[in-house]
This record gives C-alpha cells, structure tokens and sequence, in this order.
C-alpha cells in the first residue's frame, strides 16, 4: 500500500477549499508480525498490515475527521468531503471554538536503524527462539503456565499540512511479553508478566535469557522463602526502578495529559488531580522528585522526533525538582492557556485522531546508589517487582501489590516478604522521596486511552528511591 506525497497534498488543498481553516493528511501502514507459544508449544503466527489515509480539518472552529483505508483519490476525496461535514455539523452547536497555537512545524523525514531486521529472520528461527526462552522458563518445574508473545510492528508514515508541515518516518518496534503462572501445592501460586522491547531491530532483545533467569529464580524464591509481614505497619519503603515506572505513568503522566486536566477525558479514561493554575506553581514532590516524558530516547519504544501534528519532539519536564513543571498538550490545548504545543499528539492507527499521549516517562536520576539507599534504611521494606496496580480515575490513591520484596533492618535485606501491599496517595508518595539513585532503566508497554480506545507504546522508567511514611499491608492470603 502506497500513496504519493501529491495525493495528500491535493487532499489538504480540497480541504481548504471547501472552507477549512487549517487542514492536516496522514498515510500511515503498520506491517505486524507475530508469534505466541505456549508451554513451548506453537500456538499462533502470521503476519498482516493494515493502513490508510486519514484527514483532519478545522472548519469554523471546530475539528472534522474522517479516514479510509481505500487509497484511491475517490475515497480519499470522500474522506475530506465527510471531514468539512462533520466539522460544520458540531460547529454549529459547539460554543468554544478551537484555534491552533503557531508552531515551529517540521520538514524532516527520519528512520530507526535495525542491527538486525526481523524481516530477514525465518519463522522457523523465531520459533526456536521463543522455544528456546521456554526452557529456560521451565527448569523451575512448577512454573506450569508460560506465555510467551512476539510482536513486530513497522509504521511507515507521511504527514502533511496546511500550515507547512512534512514529515515522513519509519519506526520498527520489537516487543516481547511474557506470563507466568507458578504453582505448589503447599505454598500456593505465584504469577508474573514480564515484558521487553523497544524500537529497532532483532538485538532490542538482547539481554531477555538474563533477564527471564532472574525472573525465574525470584518466583521460585517467592514460593520458598518469602513469607507475610506479621502485621500493617507504615516504614520507609525503597521502590526499584520497574515500581518507578509504573508510579510515574499513573499518578504523573496521565494527569498531565491536559485534554484530560480540561474535562475531555472525563467519562472515558478518567479524570485529573491537576489544575492549570498548578502550572509552575504547585509542589506536588519534594526537591529531589524530577519526572521527564522524553520521545527523542533512542531505540525506546515509545520513540518518534516529530509528532502527528508535525511539533518536532524534546524531552517534557513535568515534574522539575518537585514542582509541576509542564503538561503533555497538543496544539488545540495548548492554545486554551496561551502555550505552544510540546509534541504530545499521537494516533495509534491510521484511523485514530491525534490526542495528548505520553511517550516515555521516567523519574530522573539522583545521586545515590541503590545500595546505598538500601544500607542507609534503618527499618523498611524494598520492592524490586510488582504483580498489579490500582489507582482512582483522578490519579491521586493508589495500591499497589508487590511481587519480589524483602524486608529491611539496619541496612540489611533480612528476609523476603510475600505479598505486600502498599496504599499511598500521590502527593504522599512524591512529597515523602528522600534519595534518589542513578540506576535509570526503562521498561515497555502499551498505554490506553481514548474513545475509540488508542493503545500506543511507551517507556516507564526510572531509578532506585525511598519514599518515608508508606502505608504497607501484610499479605491479603
């Protein structure tokens, strides 16, 4: 599937002249590749792409979508035609008009390197391979559920708008994830998800027989060593970088999304703790919380330089030294508050609208080193991995459920500790961090949002920190 850069062109100028103030014309493919295996036995491949053709007008201050998955210019005509119609019909009662703020619009066209291209590999070598990380998975017999998924996915795009904007880019993404179910009959099951990937090629995956090695060992240690807290108790807690991950794209980045801080969200993903008038002003962290959503990573999953609305990408300080800092927006909502867009658009599918969306969010590192933060914590609790996660639709109670975790004394890890939970509230969680270490590592996923839902990649990361005064529950079971 192709289209010409001619034919989006011609779509934007039609646009215009039926009377948009502002147009925008998307191509975009996405070439999938995938492979499940299960207990080492192959369960799916194939492979499939799917695309099209997506136009967004502005037509008396309001939006107009609409796509095709048709690229000829009759239904890519078609498609502009019911953009302008819709925009017209929901302007007419629609009482806040949307303007666009001006923008340094990008004229680039950009590509991530593959060492190795998952193209040129066999689907034999990818069974074997996935196969292969089974057995190791089940030297530890009683992990009897092993889940093992491979993705690929290639976007190719172009973009261009009515306001000079050009941008072509091609980004592989390899993602790898993995469920695994334990069970004893005398000390009960054990599951957990791991997950692995990024942008680029084959070697993204590197280091995945480490890793599952060590995944491996700790639920087997979980099964044999760990044992409850004898009671409720509130301690200092060290979290690891992988509880740093899920913490920042909770409780900061989806309430910095500022189409849902305005309302937008509200009776679908939720609403927001945050207000505008935060802005600079409100001191959700102590001094040493920094929170960073940074798109330009290399080789991250959620990585592009340019965003769909053609805002060329940089990191986001959302949190700067405890203080909120800046909101993830997009051109109309940064508009609303007399800012300029920092590249928040994205679309999942050649079929979506561009919303605000995170990318990869990361607490920044400190000074410390993990172990020393774990040495100088009298009495406590370190979580290295987590199994589920809770948290309001405004972002601001969490609970959260602890996977690999061992309890603190004088310095030293004195035992593991089964299941621990921990409630907190946002501003307690970021207000009481009192060290930060230097061991930053990103983990990927795939955060939803949107109506239609949008699930688009991203990074969660971030560093080794205490945070004092943590409500911690003892095992439910």
């Amino acid at each position: 599937m192709e289209v010409s850069e001619d034919v989006l062109l011609k779509a934007v100028d039609l646009a215009l002249g039926m009377g948009s103030s502002y147009a925008e014309a998307r191509f975009q493919v996405d070439s999938v590749r995938f492979i499940h295996v299960r207990n080492g036995a192959l369960q799916s491949i194939g492979n499939y792409s799917y695309g099209g053709v997506s136009v967004r007008v502005l037509v008396d201050g309001m939006w107009g979508f609409a796509a095709t998955s048709d690229t000829s210019w009759d239904s890519i005509k078609d498609a502009v035609s019911r953009a302008v119609t819709y925009a017209r019909a929901v302007a007419r009662i629609r009482r806040r008009k949307i303007r666009l703020d001006h923008e340094r619009l990008a004229r680039v066209s950009y590509s991530v390197n593959e060492g190795v291209k998952v193209e040129d590999l066999s689907d034999d070598y990818l069974v074997k391979y996935l196969t292969g990380l089974d057995s190791r998975i089940k030297v530890e017999p009683r992990v009897r559920v092993r889940n093992l998924f491979l993705n690929v996915k290639i976007t190719d795009k172009v973009l261009i708008t009515s306001d000079g904007a050009y941008v072509r880019s091609r980004v592989p993404r390899i993602y790898l994830f993995g469920s695994l179910i334990a069970y004893d009959p005398q000390k009960g099951s054990a599951q957990r998800n791991v997950e692995f990937g990024g942008s680029g090629g084959f070697e993204i995956l590197g280091n995945v027989e480490q890793e599952l090695d060590r995944e491996v060992s700790a639920i087997r240690d979980v099964l044999d060593k760990a044992k409850p807290l004898p009671h409720d108790d509130v301690m200092d807690v060290v979290f690891s970088p992988e509880l740093a991950g899920i913490f920042v794209h909770e409780s900061v980045g989806h309430p910095s999304e500022l189409d849902r801080i305005m309302g937008r969200e509200g009776a679908e993903a939720g609403e927001s703790y945050m207000r505008v008038d935060y802005l600079g002003s409100y001191k959700l962290g102590s001094d040493l919380v920094t929170i960073i959503d940074d798109p330009t990573i290399p080789n991250s999953y959620g990585y592009y330089l340019v965003d769909e609305e053609g805002v060329p990408a940089r990191p986001r300080y959302l949190i700067r030294n405890g203080y909120v800092n800046e909101f993830l927006m997009n051109r109309e909502y940064a508009s609303y508050i007399g800012l300029t867009s920092n590249a928040a658009a994205r679309a999942s599918e050649f079929d979506k609208e561009p919303i605000p969306r995170m990318a990869n969010t990361y607490l920044a590192p400190g000074d410390w080193k993990p172990e020393e933060i774990v040495r100088e914590t009298r009495k406590g609790l370190f979580i290295a991995s987590y199994t589920e996660w809770n948290i309001d639709d405004r972002r601001w109670f969490g609970r959260y459920g602890g996977f690999e975790a061992y309890y603190i004394e004088n310095g030293d890890l004195k035992y593991m500790v089964r299941d621990p939970f921990i409630e907190v509230d946002t501003k307690t969680l970021w207000s009481n961090v009192d060290a930060v270490a230097n061991d930053l590592r990103f983990f990927p996923g795939t955060c939803g949002k949107g109506n239609p839902e949008q699930g688009v990649p991203v990074f969660l990361g971030g560093v080794t920190f205490r945070v004092s005064g943590v409500r911690v529950l003892k095992s439910p079971t």
